[in-house]
């Protein structure tokens, strides 16, 4: 018995109509909206998920200077100190499924940096290629000020997504629930 495979993607773009939001960003699919035994989802495999940062309502980002040749802590350091001495906002990614209420997984501090930049967010899920989505499990996320306001004016933020969904067929839910 085969399995069926889809392909999927996440687009969502915030920007400063987003405010404080929380956006269901993906959830697997139905099998089939007419399918005659409801609610059954294909599982989610996330294979990529990141965002397009283009944020200009705060200053740009200024690094700390640190000589290449310097020693790991001194390098933290420098990169603590860049972090703490910027303004930056906040994307703040949250799960739930059909047990557990909503719970925040991370928050993705967010920089000017010019023109714009890219920032990987699947590593926020798992430290493997893949992060796996049961079928009853909702990813989302939404902005909260950490002191330096929401997206505003041109601010964009642009998340994009691959998932690879899978579910047997019919036959074999049949099968498995009879």
């Amino acid at each position: 018995m085969a399995d069926i495979y889809r392909n999927i993607n996440i687009i969502r773009e915030f920007n400063a109509s987003s405010q404080t939001e929380i956006f269901d960003i993906y959830q697997p699919g139905l099998i089939s909206p007419t399918d005659i035994i409801n609610s059954f989802r294909y599982s989610g495999f996330l294979t990529s998920l990141r965002l397009t940062v283009d944020i200009t309502s705060i200053p740009e980002v200024r690094t700390i200077p640190v000589d290449i040749m310097a020693g790991d802590d001194e390098q933290a350091q420098a990169n603590q100190e860049t972090f703490n001495g910027n303004a930056k906002k906040c994307l703040r990614l949250y799960i739930r499924n059909s047990i557990t209420p909503m719970v925040k997984v991370a928050d993705a501090f967010l920089f000017n940096q010019r023109p714009y930049y890219y920032l990987s967010l699947i590593n926020f899920f798992t430290d493997v290629g893949t992060f796996d989505v049961g079928n009853d499990t909702v990813i989302s996320c939404g902005f909260t000020d950490i002191g330096n306001g929401l997206l505003m004016n041109e601010d964009r933020v642009l998340l994009l997504g691959t998932v690879i969904e899978k579910a047997p067929t019919t036959e074999g839910y049949l099968e498995v629930y009879q």
